[in-house]
C-alpha cells in the first residue's frame, strides 16, 4: 500500500514526516513524496496504528544530520526520496552506510552535499548590501540569486559579520531580515524587488579597479568562480567586461 506524503521544502518537515513512517517501518518504494505548505504535512498519511503500539525504535547518528540538513537545501526534488532511502537503509541494511563512498545512494548525496556547500560559499561572497533611502533609520538591503536554498543557511553569517545593521537580504527562493536582535525568514520575491544604486557603488568600483590584475586574468577560470549570473547584483561587475577587454589587448 502507497502512502502519500506531502510536506513542506524544509527539514523540519520532512524530519517530522519520516519519524512516523520509520515507527511503522514503511520502506522508501511504498512512499509517495509531495510538495506542499505546511498544513498539508501529514495530508494522505497513513494514520499511526494504534492500540498503545508504538512502532520501532530508530536512532539518527550526527552525521547523517549533518548530511541531511544539507541536502535538504537542494533545488532537486529528488532530495526527499533519497534521504529516506539512505536513512532506511541505515536502520535495515547498514549502520555505517555513510562510509560507503562508492555506494549510489552516498555518492549522490555528498554530490548534493558538496553543492551546497558551493552555493553558500557563494552567497557570502557576492551579497552587496546597499542603504535604503527616504528612511528615518540606516537600513540596507541585498539582492542575489542563490541555485539552492540556501538563504537560512547562509544568512547567520551575516548578522554576526553586520550584527549592529539592520538589513534584508532579498532572494528568489526565500529572503531574510535582520532587526539586530533576530533572523526574521520570509518567501522569496521577484528580481524588480532588488535594491537600487546607492552612495557607495563608487566605492566598490573604484576598490575592485584597484585590485584588478590582468596579468593574473584567466577568464574561463573567473566565470567558473564568479558566474556571469551574479554580475548584475555586484556594483563592481559592470567593469568586469572593460576591465578584460584592457587586459586582452596588453
Amino acid at each position: 500500500m502507497l502512502t502519500q506524503v506531502t510536506i513542506k521544502n524544509s527539514f523540519e518537515s520532512w524530519r517530522d514526516a519520516v519519524r512516523d513512517l520509520l515507527s511503522r517501518d514503511v520502506a522508501p518504494c511504498d512512499v509517495v513524496w509531495t510538495a506542499g505548505e505546511q498544513g498539508a504535512l501529514f495530508q494522505g498519511l497513513v494514520a499511526p496504528s494504534r492500540g498503545g503500539h508504538r512502532g520501532r525504535d530508530f536512532r539518527v547518528s550526527r552525521e547523517f544530520i549533518k548530511l541531511a540538513s544539507a541536502v535538504a537545501c537542494i533545488d532537486d526534488a529528488e532530495k526527499w526520496p533519497l534521504l529516506y532511502r539512505i536513512l532506511f537503509r541505515l536502520q535495515h541494511e547498514n549502520p555505517n552506510l555513510l562510509m560507503i563512498e562508492s555506494d549510489v545512494d552516498v555518492r549522490r548525496s555528498r554530490v548534493m552535499e558538496k553543492a551546497i556547500g558551493r552555493d553558500v560559499h557563494k552567497f557570502h561572497a557576492f551579497v552587496r548590501f546597499r542603504k535604503l533611502a527616504g528612511l528615518d533609520e540606516e537600513v540596507y538591503t541585498a539582492w542575489h540569486e542563490p541555485t539552492h536554498f540556501t538563504v537560512e543557511r547562509a544568512t547567520p553569517f551575516f548578522a554576526r559579520r553586520f550584527g549592529t545593521m539592520k538589513f534584508s537580504i532579498l532572494t528568489p527562493k526565500g529572503c531574510a531580515h535582520w532587526d539586530r536582535k533576530k533572523l526574521i525568514f520570509s518567501d522569496g520575491v521577484d528580481k524588480p524587488f532588488a535594491p537600487a544604486a546607492d552612495e557607495m557603488e563608487d566605492f566598490w568600483l573604484l576598490y575592485y579597479r584597484s585590485i584588478f590584475n590582468p596579468f593574473r586574468l584567466k577568464v574561463k577560470a573567473m566565470k567558473r568562480e564568479f558566474p556571469v549570473k551574479h554580475w548584475s547584483t555586484l556594483p563592481e561587475a559592470v567593469l568586469i567586461p572593460e576591465l578584460i577587454r584592457e587586459a586582452l589587448s596588453l
